[in-house]
């Protein structure tokens, strides 16, 4: 525990992280969403691991410029509280949602299937958390920076689970996807195919230009 509170301030800052958390099980108990907990608590923790995806791929652009740098040290926590959220959204779904009912659960499956893009992006986010500690980096050497750009097909995965929900209220999905379309642009060099076909078309540009 001790190398994971390494700054005194990162108790102060998971608290912050938490409240939203706090937020809704404080009005659940309170019954502000009653009698359908579960239809109001899933876009409420749905939009909280948004903020997290989003603030995620913030930290770095933002951490470049000299006044900010300090918002690197806590990328890893902003990691951990979109996997928090995404796995509260879920719990919600099955819990309050559904009523752990499989029927329920096949038919959704079935019937939406925008819940895969959004296990897609639980996945990417699970296997992220638990390789998010020094150990691990270690241990994974230069596979742990390959590992974690999955964080961008998480990104888009985000983005595919608003949109394929859509039936007339686009505000939420296009909300988010003003901004994660521009961060995941300003790292297209990051993926590897994207890099070659944008190398090998500026060469076909040139040939063409003699």
């Amino acid at each position: 525990m001790s190398t994971f509170w390494d700054r005194k301030e990162k108790p102060i800052v998971a608290i912050v992280f938490a409240l939203p958390f706090f937020w809704m099980l404080a009005s659940l108990f309170m019954g502000r969403y009653f009698p359908d907990p579960g239809k109001l608590l899933m876009p409420l923790s749905g939009s909280w691991a948004g903020v997290a995806v989003v603030s995620v791929l913030a930290l770095t652009p933002l951490a470049r410029i000299k006044a900010l740098k300090v918002l690197s040290r806590y990328h890893r926590f902003v990691g951990l509280t979109a996997f928090f959220y995404s796995l509260l959204h879920l719990v919600i779904y099955l819990v309050l949602f559904a009523g752990l009912s499989w029927s329920w659960i096949s038919s959704d499956l079935i019937e939406k299937p925008y819940i895969y893009a959004g296990v897609l992006a639980l996945v990417i986010f699970f296997l992220l958390a638990i390789t998010s500690t020094k150990k691990m980096m270690r241990r994974l050497g230069k596979d742990w920076k390959k590992l974690h750009r999955f964080i961008y097909l998480a990104a888009l995965a985000v983005i595919a689970h608003l949109w394929w929900q859509v039936k007339s209220d686009v505000s939420t999905a296009l909300w988010f996807s003003v901004f994660l379309v521009p961060l995941l642009v300003m790292r297209w060099e990051q993926f590897p195919v994207l890099k070659r076909l944008f190398k090998k078309n500026k060469e076909s540009v040139k040939k063409c230009l003699r």
